[in-house]
């Protein structure tokens, strides 16, 4: 059932019309949702956290080298000492060389470097990607190392943020599976949810196949979620509608059946009481005009007006029978159907007839009883008539709140079974639908043709 499918075929003609969108799994949306948004939380993160550490790594680098450039100004002898000036740059040198986030280097006054103890990197280095996003605009400082009137060389300090990237790309190793763990957390509850919701889903699934197989007295069980419990008391109370509205039909199928049987007992009442006496005073006429030896054409004539009259007779007798048939008030199912049997036997004394029902058998309603009473006549008439049966055997039979009535003869078989569909089946199956029961048209089996009426009992 798609009430969505039901307002657009009713609220839009032109729906129907319209190409049907592939439906999409809940699971699918869901894992798809949560992923979606752990990337994208993810991407941010990632982008602030780079943004805050390149902005660190730039303000820790710029602080280190001011600070180194100006101990080194001061380090520095002035050019009238009578002092190793080159030898005190180097000890400068060396000094900014250990410290964080700065580098020295000292050349000579040709350009050559002078060797320095090489300077501590960081023990774990960031890869090269992070080290090109983190790393700030490269400062440097070009201080000369003089003493009167020579100039000795020259001492630049630089920036080297390496060590700040380390730290940073440290902190990133940490953080990366924290959000790791928090998205696969993330992803497993929306997951888990998803598949609470699906559950109870699938228990409002089954509650409406229920419903469409029409067993209404099933009821969805409450899923413990507030907008759940609502759609769930929504189809309970749909349930419970519409089985009192099939109550209603089938009470009224029923009282449309009882009447068509009283009117099928009086328009039999009326053949009998008109009909009947009219074809016997002809018949009387007919004989006592033969009694004064008319001419022999014209007895002959009579002779075939009295075949007729009593072939119509016949008829109207049969037909006077076939609809007086219904169960005698006051009589039990298994009692009417013994003396059905018994009529029939006298029809056919050749053919074994036998009835199969427990002693205890749940009475039908009227409407119920003369249905199954029905069913009977009419499936071993048919039997009698077509398929030359020695056995017949009527099964009567009470289990599952439902009354089964069966009938099986080992004869040749019914027409039906080519596939064409007589009035009596018709009937059968019509009555069966007015009264929520079930009719199986014959069918072969083991070498006896079966046929069967089910009815629910109230």
């Amino acid at each position: 059932m798609d009430a969505t499918g039901q307002i657009g075929a009713f609220g839009d003609p032109s729906a129907k019309d319209r190409p049907q969108r592939p439906a999409m799994r809940l699971r699918a949306i869901a894992l798809t949702g949560s992923a979606t948004a752990w990337l994208a939380t993810f991407a941010i993160t990632l982008v602030v956290v780079l943004g805050n550490a390149r902005d660190s790594v730039r303000e820790e680098t710029d602080s280190a080298f001011r600070m180194a450039s100006a101990v080194a100004t001061m380090r520095l002898p002035t050019a009238f000492e009578r002092r190793d000036v080159m030898a005190e740059a180097a000890r400068i040198a060396v000094d900014i060389r250990g410290q964080r986030h700065v580098t020295a280097e000292l050349r000579d006054r040709s350009g050559r470097a002078v060797e320095l103890p090489p300077a501590p990197g960081p023990e774990h280095p960031a890869p090269r990607w992070i080290a090109d996003l983190l790393r700030p605009e490269p400062r440097s400082d070009l201080i000369p190392v003089t003493q009167y009137p020579n100039v000795l060389g020259v001492l630049e300090i630089r920036t080297e943020p390496s060590d700040e990237i380390a730290e940073a790309w440290q902190d990133l190793r940490v953080l990366l599976p924290m959000l790791a763990v928090m998205a696969l957390v993330a992803i497993g509850v929306t997951m888990a949810v998803t598949g609470l919701v699906l559950r109870r889903l699938g228990l409002l699934g089954a509650a409406l196949e229920q419903m469409r197989q029409g067993r209404l007295d099933e009821r969805a069980p409450r899923a413990g979620l507030a907008e759940l419990d609502r759609l769930t008391e929504d189809v309970n109370a749909l349930a419970a509608h519409l089985a009192r509205e099939r109550a209603e039909n089938r009470r009224l199928q029923a009282r449309m059946m009882t009447l068509a049987e009283a009117e099928r007992a009086r328009i039999a009442s009326d053949l009998h009481d008109e009909i009947g006496p009219q074809l016997f005073a002809l018949q009387a006429a007919l004989g006592q005009a033969a009694r004064h030896r008319p001419e022999p054409e014209l007895a002959e004539t009579l002779s075939a007006i009295d075949r007729h009259a009593a072939a119509i007779r016949k008829s109207a007798r049969a037909a006077i029978d076939d609809l007086r048939l219904s169960p005698t008030e006051g009589i039990s199912l298994v009692d009417t159907v013994q003396e059905l049997l018994l009529e029939f036997q006298d029809m056919a004394p050749e053919v074994e007839l036998a009835l199969d029902a427990p002693p205890e058998l749940p009475e039908p309603d009227e409407a119920g009883q003369i249905a199954l009473y029905r069913f009977l006549r009419e499936s071993v008439l048919n039997a009698l008539r077509h398929a030359a049966p020695r056995r017949v055997r009527v099964e009567l039979q009470g289990d599952d709140g439902a009354l089964t009535a069966r009938v099986c003869d080992d004869g040749t078989g019914p027409a039906a079974l080519s596939g064409k569909r007589g009035l009596g089946q018709t009937g059968m199956r019509d009555r069966a639908t007015a009264l929520g029961a079930s009719y199986q048209p014959p069918r072969r089996q083991a070498g006896w043709t079966i046929t069967e009426f089910r009815i629910p009992q109230a």
